[in-house]
C-alpha cells in the first residue's frame, strides 16, 4: 500500500487515509456494540443465577429452618430417636454443601464476568487509542494535503504574479518610452516656436548688417580693402540669414523653397569661408567629382546642414587630424556626399543617440545638441538618408544620399555684387519698423538709392501720420512689431488707402505671412535680411 501511495497523488493519499479512518471507526463500533451485547447477556446470565441463588437460600434457609423448629419440637416432646437426628442432620449437611457449591460457582461466575469484562474493556481502550491516534494521524496528513493544496495555489498566484510584474515593467517602460516621446515632441513643437522668435531677432541684427554693408560697398572702389571687407560682412549676414531659415526649416520638417543645387558649389563656398577659422586647425582633404550631377532642394539648409558636420568633425580633433569632404554620383539616381574626419569617434551608445535633438556629449555652454538633428533633419526634407559610422579613436564618416536631377537653368551664385546707380525716380517711403537698426540700416540704403524716406516705430505711429496728412508712394511695413502689429496694420491701411503698395518685410516667412500676402492686392513679400539689391529690385518697379 506504502508503494502504491508513493506514485500517487497527495488527494489520492488523502482520501486512502480518510477511507482507512473510516473502515478502522466502523471496526470499533461494531466491537463496541459486540461488547456491549455480551455484557448485557452476561448480566442477564447473572441476575438470573444470582435470582436462582437467592431463591434457592431462601428455600435451604426456609427447610432448615423447619428443621431446627422440628428439633426444637422433637426435643420438647423428649423424643430421641437417633436416626432421626443423623437424618436431620445430614439433611442439613447436605443442604449446607450445596449452599456453599452454589455460592462457590456464583463467585467463579462473577469472576469470569468481571475478568471478560476488564478483557473487552481493555481491547476497547486499545481501540480507542488506535482510533484517536489514527484521527491525529489522518488530521495531520489532511492538513499536510491542504497545505499542499495551498502551496501549489501559492505557486501558481506567484507566477501569476510574476508574469503581472513582468508585464507591468514593460507596460511602465513602454510608457516612460511614449513619455520621452511626448515630451521629445514637445521639444519640437517648443523650438519651432522659439526658431520663429530666434529668426525674427536675428534678422533684424542681419538686416542692419547686410543693408550697410552693401551700401557701402556701392561707394567703395572694387580693388580697395574696404570693398573686400564689406563683401566680407555681406557674405556672413547672408550665412547667418541662411542659418535662421534653417532652424525653421528644422521645426516645419521640409525645405522652404527648391530648386536646383550644384553641392560642389556650396562646398567650396563653405570651405572659403572657414578656411581662415575652423579649418585652419587641421588639414582639409577635397575630392569632389567634377561632373557632379545637381540636386533639387534649398541651398541655405544644405549649407547649413555641411557647415554643421564640418564644425563637428573640427572639434573632434582637437590637437591635429583630416577633415575629408567627398562628393561622387552613385547609380545615375543619387549623389553621396560624405564628411569623414580623423578625430576621437563616438562609442555605440553615444551614436545610437547623436541623432536626438538636444543630445550632446560637449561641455556646457560649447553645444546645444541640435547639430545632428538639423543636419538629419535637412536631409530627410530633402528625401535623402544619411548613415554615420564612428569608433572610439578611428574617426566618423558621415555619408548622405540625395536624389539626383538635371540642370534646368545655370546655377545659381550666392556671391554678393555691386551694382550701378538706381534707375527709378525717387520715393516717399514710410518705413514702419519697431527695431531701430533696420531703421538705420533701412535708410542709409533707401537714401543711397535716391528716396525719400519717414521712420515710424510702430503700426499706431503710421496710421497717426497718415491720419495727419503724411501721403507715402510705398510703405514697407515690417510684420512683427508689438501693440497694433504688422497684419492689423495692413488691414487698416488696406481699409483707408486700397491700392497703396506694401512691401511686407519679415524674417519668418511661413504659411500665415503668404497667406496674408495673397489677400490683398499691391502686396509683395520682402524676406529679411534683404540687401541693396533685393530691396532695388522690390522699389524699382513702382517707380
Amino acid at each position: 500500500m506504502a508503494e502504491a501511495e508513493t506514485g500517487s497523488h497527495p488527494t489520492d493519499k488523502l482520501f486512502g487515509l480518510l477511507s482507512e479512518n473510516e473502515k478502522l471507526a466502523s471496526d470499533l463500533i461494531e466491537a463496541n456494540q459486540d461488547l456491549v451485547w455480551e455484557n448485557e447477556v452476561l448480566t442477564k446470565d447473572l441476575v438470573s443465577a444470582n435470582r436462582e441463588l437467592v431463591l434457592e437460600v431462601e428455600k435451604l434457609t426456609a427447610e432448615l429452618a423447619l428443621a431446627d423448629q422440628e428439633v426444637e419440637r422433637l426435643k420438647e416432646a423428649g423424643v430421641t430417636h437417633a436416626a432421626a437426628l443423623v437424618v436431620s442432620d445430614e439433611k442439613i449437611h447436605v443442604q449446607q454443601d450445596e449452599k456453599e457449591e452454589l455460592a462457590a460457582e456464583l463467585v467463579m461466575a462473577n469472576e469470569a464476568m468481571v475478568f471478560r469484562q476488564a478483557e473487552k474493556g481493555k481491547r476497547a481502550a486499545e481501540l480507542k487509542l488506535l482510533h484517536k491516534e489514527l484521527a491525529q494521524e489522518t488530521e495531520t496528513r489532511r492538513r499536510s494535503a491542504e497545505l499542499m493544496v495551498v502551496n501549489l495555489k501559492l505557486a501558481a498566484q506567484n507566477k501569476e504574479l510574476e508574469k503581472r510584474a513582468t508585464e507591468l515593467v514593460i507596460s511602465n517602460r513602454e510608457r516612460m518610452e511614449l513619455l520621452a516621446q511626448l515630451l521629445q515632441s514637445q521639444k519640437l513643437e517648443s523650438l519651432g516656436t522659439l526658431a520663429g522668435g530666434i529668426a525674427h531677432d536675428m534678422n533684424n541684427v542681419l538686416g542692419a548688417i547686410l543693408g550697410l554693408s552693401t551700401a557701402h560697398m556701392e561707394i567703395q572702389p572694387p580693388t580697395s580693402p574696404a570693398f573686400r571687407a564689406f563683401e566680407t560682412i555681406s557674405k556672413a549676414a547672408v550665412r547667418g540669414g541662411k542659418m535662421a531659415k534653417s532652424l525653421l526649416n528644422f521645426a516645419r520638417q521640409s525645405p522652404a523653397e527648391e530648386h536646383e543645387v550644384d553641392v560642389n558649389t556650396i562646398l567650396r563656398e563653405e570651405v572659403r569661408l572657414l578656411e581662415r577659422t575652423t579649418l585652419s586647425k587641421v588639414h582639409l582633404q577635397l575630392e569632389l567629382t567634377p561632373d557632379l550631377r545637381p540636386m533639387r532642394g534649398d541651398a541655405s539648409a544644405l549649407t547649413h546642414a555641411f557647415m554643421n558636420l564640418c564644425v563637428n568633425a573640427v572639434d573632434a580633433m582637437p590637437e591635429d587630424g583630416t577633415l575629408t569632404l567627398r562628393t561622387l554620383n552613385v547609380d545615375n539616381d543619387w549623389i553621396e556626399v560624405e564628411v569623414a574626419d580623423t578625430g576621437t569617434g563616438m562609442s555605440s551608445d553615444v551614436l545610437e543617440k547623436a541623432l536626438n535633438p538636444f543630445f550632446t556629449t560637449k561641455l556646457e555652454g560649447k553645444g546645444t545638441g541640435l547639430g545632428l538633428s538639423l543636419v538629419y533633419s535637412t536631409v530627410k526634407a530633402h528625401r535623402g538618408f544619411m548613415d554615420i559610422q564612428s569608433e572610439p579613436g578611428h574617426g566618423t564618416r558621415v555619408m548622405m544620399r540625395f536624389p539626383a536631377c538635371e540642370w534646368t537653368v545655370p546655377a545659381e551664385s550666392s556671391e554678393v555684387r555691386a551694382f550701378a546707380a538706381p534707375g527709378c525716380p525717387g520715393l516717399t517711403v514710410l518705413l514702419v519698423d519697431d527695431d531701430e537698426l533696420i531703421q538705420s540700416s533701412a535708410q542709409a540704403m533707401l537714401d543711397l538709392l535716391g528716396h525719400t524716406v519717414t521712420g515710424a516705430l510702430s503700426g499706431e505711429d503710421a496710421l497717426a501720420r497718415m491720419a495727419a496728412g503724411f501721403r507715402p508712394l510705398v510703405v514697407i511695413l515690417d510684420m512683427n512689431m508689438p501693440g497694433l502689429g504688422g497684419a492689423r496694420t495692413l488691414k487698416e491701411l488696406r481699409g483707408l488707402y486700397p491700392t497703396l503698395p506694401v512691401l511686407v518685410s519679415t524674417g519668418r516667412v511661413d504659411q500665415a505671412a503668404l497667406n496674408l500676402v495673397e489677400a490683398y492686392p499691391h502686396v509683395t513679400l520682402l524676406p529679411k535680411p534683404y540687401a541693396l539689391k533685393e530691396l532695388k529690385a522690390h522699389l524699382d518697379p513702382l517707380g
